[in-house]
């Protein structure tokens, strides 16, 4: 009963691992002052490409507030 406990556990999580890798990102430097972020969604039947452009410093500014998140979550 352990060792199907165990299994099933598993393979929940080996298939929520795999649901994150479907997702890439590709950031492309356009010119001085632009950047091009290129999201590929690869988990439903069709493959979603999301193509956006920011100005540099508006990316480094979400960058930045990403990571100020990130270190939140880690401090709690």
């Amino acid at each position: 009963m352990k060792n199907l406990i165990l299994i099933l556990l598993l393979s929940f999580s080996l298939t929520a691992n795999a649901e994150r890798k479907c997702m890439t990102t590709i950031i492309e430097k356009v010119g001085d002052y632009k950047v091009k972020v290129i999201t590929k969604n690869k988990c439903s039947e069709k493959t979603i490409i999301k193509i956006q452009t920011y100005l540099k410093k508006d990316w480094e500014a979400l960058q930045k507030k990403r990571k100020q998140r990130i270190k939140k979550r880690r401090n709690k």
